[in-house]
Order: structure tokens, then sequence, then C-alpha cells
């Protein structure tokens, strides 16, 4: 596998690390090549050091299979060429990082880029709307699916020790504690992760005298542009206004897992107004919370929704949950989250094997 592991935490990696365990678990022998340029040989993990040198190793790396999560346009448009070489090639888009490279990419790289992934072997998208665009593209049916990234955490008692003290202060409160994730971005003049949307909600809930904490774990704050940085001194600057420091609490999560911070939590909210599926609504519906999400795409079976970017809707869900919370609690605890991770093994065993298979192919009942 060619992509990202943590540190730091983030959907891809911690997908790429909870895959790559459930492999070896089958006895599947997996080496991760770390775009994060973190080593690790008792996982298997190679750091990359640069993608220029890595382009001219995979013609000499041996594999039965080649699996790419890198959103890097220029590796995506070799990966073709690989094929040509005799590399059995997959790549999951992760994201709306393809559909923005071909609205980006003038007429010579779009044509390039798209002539590259018609020749690999398959592709696997997180979400339904990548996946009908490739389609509309001219890819065949039986190249392309649509997988979701979910997959179970394996819980780890340094996962929980890893939380600062701060986090479990504020959390550890007999007041009605939310949480959400994501970055600070901007996409379209639109907060992407919902984060003003977040913060008007406390303050209405607050006014109306509904006792809530609201932890944002944010992600790749090491990472901001100038533009997302003035945004997030803007948002803090809005809850001290506001005279929420004490309800609302931006946690900077680098290196620390999603499912200890859901475990404490008693309702999760993913506002984003554009997404792939929403891993951590699924993660947080796998241990009983009660997720609302924007109704931007499929999303877990059990989910509330909203409308997208409607304040006025928003609130009014989420009054409607703590309002009735002991029944939808209930709900989510007769739901089932789906595990994916079998999904991809039976692409990784028909690309890496086309023969049918004679011994049973994991399924997630027996998973």
């Amino acid at each position: 596998m060619i992509g990202p592991v943590p540190p730091p935490i983030g959907g891809i990696s911690v997908h790429i690390q909870r895959l790559s365990a459930v492999l070896r678990e089958h006895h599947m022998d997996c080496t991760i090549y770390n775009e994060s340029n973190r080593a690790d040989a008792q996982q298997h993990i190679i750091a990359i050091g640069s993608y220029k040198k890595l382009l001219f190793k995979i013609p000499f790396i041996r594999g039965d299979l080649f699996h790419f999560h890198t959103i890097d346009p220029r590796l995506r448009m070799l990966l073709g060429f690989y094929k040509l070489l005799g590399k059995k090639i997959m790549l999951t888009i992760h994201g709306e990082s393809l559909s923005q490279q071909l609205q980006q990419a003038g007429p010579m790289k779009r044509k390039l880029l798209l002539a590259s992934l018609k020749r690999i072997d398959h592709i696997v998208s997180v979400s339904e709307r990548t996946t009908k665009m490739l389609l509309d593209l001219g890819f065949n049916s039986d190249q392309v699916s649509t997988i979701p990234a979910y997959i179970h955490p394996v819980e780890r008692m340094e996962d929980e020790r890893a939380l600062p003290a701060e986090v479990h202060q504020f959390m550890d409160h007999p007041d009605f504690v939310i949480s959400a994730n994501g970055f600070v971005r901007l996409f379209q003049n639109y907060d992407l992760y919902g984060i003003d949307l977040l913060i008007e909600l406390v303050k209405d809930l607050t006014e109306n005298l509904i006792p809530v904490r609201m932890l944002f774990a944010l992600l790749g704050a090491a990472d901001q542009s100038a533009d997302e940085r003035r945004y997030y001194e803007a948002m803090k600057q809005r809850i001290m206004d506001y005279g929420l420091a004490e309800r609302f609490y931006f946690y900077e999560a680098a290196n620390t897992e999603l499912y200890p911070i859901l475990k404490k939590s008693r309702l999760f909210i993913r506002p984003t107004c554009m997404d792939g599926y929403g891993v951590s609504i699924a993660e947080s519906l796998h241990y009983k919370v009660p997720a609302v999400a924007s109704n931007v795409c499929r999303r877990p079976e059990g989910t509330i929704l909203f409308q997208s970017r409607d304040l006025t809707d928003l609130k009014g869900v989420v009054r409607q949950v703590i309002h009735d919370y002991e029944n939808c609690k209930q709900s989510v605890s007769d739901a089932i989250t789906e595990d994916y991770a079998a999904d991809l093994i039976a692409v990784y065993r028909r690309i890496s094997d086309p023969k049918p298979l004679k011994g049973k192919v994991m399924s997630r009942a027996n998973r």
C-alpha cells in the first residue's frame, strides 16, 4: 500500500493503519510505503522520502498487488504506465480529490490522468458520487466500485491515555457533551466542516438554557494555510465574543484516535457541506452514540440527517435529539455498523488471482 499512516491522524492514514492490521490477521503480507515519512521495520512500514524517488522505485518493487491511496496527481498519471510494466494496480479515491483534479487540470493533463486510470485493474471510490462520475466518463462498471473507508477500530489502552488531561476534564461533565471533528477548510466560500454552524448551535442552545459542551477535534492545525489560520483565529474570537469559552473547546488532535472521544460523547455531529460518506459517523454509531449529519451524500444507516448549511434545521434536529435522547440512543443501539475490510479483501483476491477461489471468501459475518 502506498499512502500515509499515523502520525498524524487523518481519515486516510487511520484507514490504512486499520486495513493493514486486518490483512495481517488474515495472513496476508502487507508493506506500506508511507508518505508521512516514518519508518517502522516491525510494522513493515517504509518511509517514501520523496515521491520523485518512489516513482523510479515502483517498477523494481515486487508484489502481487499495489494499492495506492495517494492523492498526488503526478503519481496517479503514472499508474497506467506501471500497469503496462506488468504490475497489478488498484487505487482508492478518498474524498473529492479526483473530481477537483479533473476540474483544475488543463485539457492535456486531464486526458493523461483519465487515460492512466482507465488502464489500471480497479478503482475504489469511498463515495457514490465519485463512482457515478467515473462511469459517466466512460470507465467500465466492473473496474469501479463504491466501498466506504470505515473499518472498526481496535481499542488500545494507549489511545485513551493519549488524550490530554484537559480533554478528560472538559468531557467528564454533567452537561450534554457533543463532539465533532475535521479540518479548518473553506470550500466555495463555505466552512467545509461546519465549524461556524457548530458555534452558532452552541450559542443557541446555551441561550435557551440547554447546558451543552462541544469538543471539536481539530485535524491538521500545524499545516493550515495563512487563510485557514486567519479563519481559525476568527472562529476562536467568535467563541470568546459569545462568552462560550467554557463550552466550546478546540482540541488540536494531531496524534490521537477519535474513538476515545466518541466514548465520552452523548452526540456526534458532522455538518460538512461536501462529503464522501463520513467514516467518523460510522465510528460514532459503532459506539452507540447518536450521530447528526448533513444530507450531502449517502450516510451510514442510522444517521440523523439535517439540510446542509441550514442552521435552523440543525438547531431543530439537535434539540429534538436532546429532548428525546433515550429513544435516539435506543435506536442507535439497535443499529449494526458495517465494516468494509471484507469488501476490500474480496477485491484484492479477485485482482491478484482472477481464478475462482476454492476456499471460503471472508464475509462481514465471519470477521
